[in-house]
């Protein structure tokens, strides 16, 4: 059993994207590993209840977690892999099973906040086909949100393309603008359906060391994987659209490889979103509402336009620019 695609437009730039679908075959596209998905999502959390609606994360406490009725201290995330402390006991790998851990939520335009408690249900080891630098021993936690209405408990995280609902932890959090914030008193469950878990899992972790700076490319890799052009926390895909990605590391973990058969340059990217567009992706005339989003970071071709269509002409905008991506562009037709 294999998998072909149902293709769908990008929400403004009408890149084309594809869904799965298992089907007999004898070849496909996943195998392929220039291939990656974008999401519209950074953690990608389901918020069930009343209570959150219009809610947004702000990040998993340290200091509230607590386990067998106790409470669990120096809770901590190291190299993507929760551990906390029982007494003398130290509590780590599936043993951290049963935990719970609580979200601080907000709502800035009603000035509200609120503190959500999840469950860790289960917890399994990551799958080696997600781990290309090798750096192992990292896990994924299946999380369980309490509804305060009804006193159920309902899957925190939907379905990935492996059919899995599950999280990962990550140090530092996102605010609602996309910004990643080192934080001594919270942390990041990213669902994997979650393009904060999609950087994770694509080789951007942020701990490793002997790539160059993969802290502040795993945060760019965010900003592409959303589509986040301005760099203000708004998507501009859809989940499932289809890229080819590579970095600008001293030792890449993603190399370019084999541009894919209809792809085209896009953009280059840096921490604070694209910093400049190619000429075919300026082509088209939605891109007017993209301009206005972001008038002082975007600008249409011209005698001052962010325009590139290379990675030295990407990287003549930004030196900063951490990585850089291909698409499919349809032209004569509008994301809508």
């Amino acid at each position: 059993m294999t998998r072909t695609y149902v293709c769908s437009m990008v929400l403004i730039a009408a890149f084309s994207g594809c869904i799965a679908e298992d089907v007999d075959e004898t070849t496909s596209v996943v195998s392929q590993h220039f291939i990656n998905m974008q999401g519209t999502e950074l953690q990608g959390m389901n918020l069930q209840g009343a209570s959150l609606g219009g809610m947004a994360m702000q990040g998993f406490r340290f200091d509230t977690a607590t386990f067998a009725g106790a409470p669990l201290s120096n809770l901590r995330v190291e190299r993507g892999e929760l551990v906390g402390e029982t007494g003398s006991t130290t509590l780590r790998g599936t043993s951290l099973t049963g935990a719970h851990v609580f979200a601080a939520m907000r709502n800035l335009a009603a000035g509200t906040s609120a503190l959500v408690e999840y469950r860790v249900t289960a917890i399994a080891a990551e799958d080696g086909q997600y781990d290309p630098t090798h750096t192992g021993n990292t896990y994924l936690y299946s999380l369980e949100q309490l509804v305060s209405e009804t006193g159920d408990w309902m899957p925190a995280c939907p379905a990935d393309a492996d059919r899995r609902t599950a999280a990962i932890p990550l140090t530092a959090i996102w605010d609602e603008k996309g910004a990643r914030v080192e934080s001594s008193s919270m942390f990041t469950f990213s669902c994997t359906t979650g393009v904060v878990a999609k950087c994770y899992r694509w080789g951007y972790r942020p701990w490793i060391t002997g790539y160059g700076d993969v802290v502040s490319t795993h945060w760019a890799c965010t900003r592409m994987a959303r589509a986040d052009y301005c760099g203000i926390g708004v998507s501009s895909t859809r989940n499932n659209t289809q890229i080819n990605l590579w970095d600008a590391l001293p030792t890449p973990i993603e190399a370019h490889g084999t541009t894919p058969v209809g792809m085209l340059f896009e953009a280059g990217w840096d921490t604070g979103g694209a910093v400049c567009l190619s000429h075919s992706r300026w082509l088209l005339d939605d891109l007017l509402i993209l301009v206005a989003l972001c008038p002082n970071r975007l600008v249409p071709p011209g005698l001052l336009g962010t325009v590139c269509d290379t990675v030295p002409q990407a990287l003549g905008y930004s030196a900063n620019a951490k990585i850089f991506n291909e698409a499919y562009l349809r032209l004569g037709l509008l994301g809508l």
